[in-house]
C-alpha cells in the first residue's frame, strides 16, 4: 500500500513540475516586427493588382 502511495506522490509531483517549466525564453533576439501567422501580400484571396491604385 506504501508503494502505491509513493508511486501517486511521485507522479503528481512529476506532473507538477512539467507543468511548471515551460518553453518560454526572455531572449530578445526572436523578436520581429511582423508576427509569424501574420498573412502575406499573395494570401488574401484577392490578386495584387486588383487593390492598386484605387
Amino acid at each position: 500500500m506504501k508503494i502505491v502511495r509513493l508511486i501517486i506522490v511521485a507522479a503528481t509531483l512529476a506532473s507538477f513540475a512539467g507543468a511548471m517549466t515551460g518553453c518560454n525564453t526572455t531572449d530578445a533576439e526572436n523578436v520581429s516586427s511582423r508576427p509569424w501567422n501574420t498573412p502575406k501580400n499573395w494570401e488574401n484571396g484577392l490578386p495584387s493588382s486588383m487593390s492598386e491604385g484605387r
